[in-house]
């Protein structure tokens, strides 16, 4: 994988997500979480890849990608916390609702490219392909391509293109 590089992990049990920078998350990151429903250390067997995104040309590009994706996850998280809907439910449904950022991330990925925008070519290889079905109402960028992320033991091994 690029050193210019975009990870965005999964947890399997409640689904939360977290954005990385880096191949090998850092415990820092769980800051993204809060502290509300932060798990207390980062077990790497209980986050998987959902995403990786290369092909930036400068750590900058991967950086404000990452900037714009966790600004419009927060802000969804902030608008479904405060919708009349959500708060009508009992509190051990909401919680199950707010941990659930695997589609909302995706849609919020597809916003953040499409307002970074690129002149390069982006790659982004999936952990599972009905992951990039998520992507909402509109149609990824023209200037990113799709491929399959190929794990062994949790762990990056190499990329395959469709």
């Amino acid at each position: 994988m690029a050193a210019n590089s975009v990870y965005i992990y999964r947890h399997i049990q409640t689904k939360q997500v977290l954005v990385s920078l880096r191949q090998n998350m850092k415990t820092k990151v769980l800051n993204q979480l809060g502290t509300k429903n932060a798990p207390v250390r980062l077990r790497k067997d209980l986050w998987r890849p959902l995403v990786a995104l290369t092909g930036f040309e400068t750590p900058q590009s991967a950086q404000a990608v990452t900037d714009a994706l966790l600004q419009r996850s927060k802000a969804r998280q902030v608008d479904l916390k405060t919708s009349d809907s959500h708060l009508a439910r009992p509190k051990r449904m909401r919680v199950v609702d707010e941990l659930n950022l695997v589609e909302t991330s995706i849609v919020s990925l597809r916003e953040a490219l499409e307002s970074v925008g690129s002149k390069e070519k982006l790659l982004a290889l999936w952990e599972q392909p009905h992951f990039m079905e998520l992507k909402g109402e509109k149609e990824w960028p023209s200037f990113l391509e799709h491929g399959q992320l190929e794990l062994k033991n949790n762990r990056f091994v190499k990329e395959t293109t469709n």
